[in-house]
């Protein structure tokens, strides 16, 4: 049996080797495709980073050129007529108002210290699928085993399945809003926040964005005690910021592709959503720290 040639002026290819040809195509644009997408994913990662380190340093300059306690805070947004899209996170420039207020809660009393967004200074958008996560630190309620006193389990903004309830864009993944504080002379200020000054006094900064000088709590699964104020769940939700002390930044489109978030939702899926986190920011996250004495942001990378 021959094997049929094909000519095209000189000397004719056989079938197979057409084939051949053609599978060495066919997996070279499959491995190029697979090296563009690492590309474009570790880019989107590393403008990420950039951009948060560009904007603590505009923090820390405001609060010495401005004599005040700035904080950076990460927030959410989401396009209203394309909820499938997703989130993205923003960050949002305060300054220290000077301004604390009681709220009690039942038999618990704390305060609020109000922080508003600098005027003329728009929120800086990360690259979609890319978050910022902290410590936890402070814990309403326990910690899961395995993470101590909190300083080791990473929380980050909330995501998932966002849906419109009545005026509010919502999600059932409990996140957390996290900030870094800078003092007038620029260092970063830590804080216990349940024990600020060692006297016991609950102190939570807040980012009062609608500059209403009211902590809009939106609580829409109607989450009981303290978890109410802290559980961020929505957008525009002005609830207890989470002081910390240092940063990771991740990729969270590749860890809910990697480890799937089809359990994350509600406080049964809180300490579940935060283990992930935890573990992918650990291995793929670039980490943020602060000079104990200058407060400059330093990269450690991965």
């Amino acid at each position: 049996m021959s094997i049929r040639r094909f000519r095209s002026g000189g000397r004719g290819f056989t079938l197979i080797e057409l084939l051949v040809v053609m599978g060495i195509l066919v997996v070279l644009a499959v491995l190029t495709g697979i090296s563009v997408s690492q590309v474009s994913r570790e880019a989107r990662l590393s403008s990420g980073v950039n951009q948060v380190v560009a904007a603590l340093g505009a923090a820390r300059s405001y609060a010495i050129q401005n004599n005040t306690t700035t904080m950076l805070s990460f927030t959410v947004n989401v396009d209203r007529e394309n909820l499938g899209e997703g989130e993205i996170v923003e960050l949002v420039l305060s300054r220290a108002t000077g301004e604390i207020t009681t709220r009690y809660s039942g038999s618990q009393q704390w305060y609020d210290q109000r922080f508003v967004p600098v005027a003329g200074l728009p929120a800086v958008q990360l690259p979609r699928g890319i978050k910022v996560a902290g410590p936890l630190n402070t814990a309403y309620g326990d910690v899961p085993p395995g993470f101590g006193d909190g300083d080791e389990l990473w929380v980050s903004q909330p995501g998932g399945a966002w849906r419109i309830n009545g005026t509010d864009v919502v999600t059932d993944e409990i996140g957390r809003q996290i900030g870094v504080m800078f003092g007038p002379d620029g260092t970063m200020v830590t804080r216990n926040v349940q024990g600020a000054g060692g006297s016991g006094a609950v102190v939570w900064p807040y980012l009062d964005a609608d500059r209403d000088r009211v902590p809009v709590i939106i609580n829409h699964n109607g989450y009981g005690g303290s978890m109410r104020f802290v559980a961020y769940d929505a957008v525009g939700d002005e609830c207890d910021v989470h002081p910390v002390q240092w940063l990771g930044v991740f990729d969270d489109e590749a860890l809910r592709r990697a480890r799937g978030d089809a359990n994350w939702g509600l406080e049964n899926g809180e300490d579940i959503r935060n283990s992930a986190i935890t573990g992918w920011v650990d291995q793929y996250g670039v980490p943020i720290f602060f000079n104990r004495y200058t407060g400059v942001a330093e990269v450690s990378k991965p």
